[in-house]
């Protein structure tokens, strides 16, 4: 018996982790990190299957 694995939010971590990366990266976490959040959030909702 085969699962499927849940790849829901995957892109939203994705857009976290770059988020905090360039943050870090700037020295300005608290703007990239809800860039990020929001790159992902779109990604995930335009990647959705209908």
């Amino acid at each position: 018996m085969k699962t499927k694995k849940s790849t829901k939010g995957v892109k939203i971590a994705v857009g976290v982790i770059l988020g905090v990366l360039v943050g870090v990266l700037t020295s300005n976490i608290a703007l990239w990190l809800p860039i990020g959040i929001a790159i992902g959030a779109g990604l995930e909702y335009t990647t959705q299957k209908r």
